[in-house]
């Protein structure tokens, strides 16, 4: 089952010094609503949900998967443990606090 791991592209992060006090990267698993296989992704204990929607939008959009996404907003998405929870992940929340390191992204539901 060897896939690829993707790291986002952007600006640097500033390196900070390892003290113990846990990893310095995440391996992370997100599954799309309508898409087949997780992406996975190397992230920053310190990064917020939302850097982590950004990034897996811009890998999706990078490895030119299927079907193409009608939205490409960070904030048109929700993030959740498992397609069966209601309740979606705070966007401030940050990777290390979340206790998980598989999620599912869908789109928001529209409001009324």
């Amino acid at each position: 089952m060897g896939g690829s791991v993707s790291t986002p592209r952007g600006s640097p992060k500033k390196s900070s010094s390892v003290c113990g006090d846990g990893p310095t990267k995440l391996l992370l698993n997100v599954t799309i609503d309508n898409s087949l296989g997780a992406i996975q992704v190397l992230m920053s204990p310190e990064d917020t949900v939302t850097d982590l929607i950004k990034a897996i939008l811009s890998i999706y959009a990078s490895e030119k998967r299927r079907p193409p996404l009608k939205d490409t907003r960070p904030d048109s998405y929700d993030l959740h443990y498992s397609p069966f929870t209601l309740q979606s992940l705070k966007p401030n929340d940050k990777l290390k606090n979340l206790g998980s390191r598989n999620f599912f992204l869908c789109s928001r539901s529209p409001t009324i």
